[in-house]
């Protein structure tokens, strides 16, 4: 897969996370991360659009926006 399809392999999901591909195998087996995937058949596969809203949701020290 490419990332132009959108949909990423396990190897190139855990690069663009940088996770190990054992960390995003043992979330699937027991989610405590929650990272969201696809499955069909056998494959699975990430969303690159599902993967920015996981690392957006587990973002923290943002600075605050500023108040106008």
């Amino acid at each position: 897969m490419s990332e132009s399809s959108g949909l990423l392999n396990e190897r190139e999901a855990a690069e663009y996370l940088g996770l190990s591909v054992s960390t995003l195998r043992q979330d699937r087996c027991r989610p405590s991360l929650g990272i969201p995937y696809c499955r069909f058949g056998r494959a699975i596969r990430y969303r690159i659009e599902s993967l920015e809203a996981f690392a957006a949701q587990n973002e923290h020290g943002v600075p605050a926006e500023p108040v106008a």
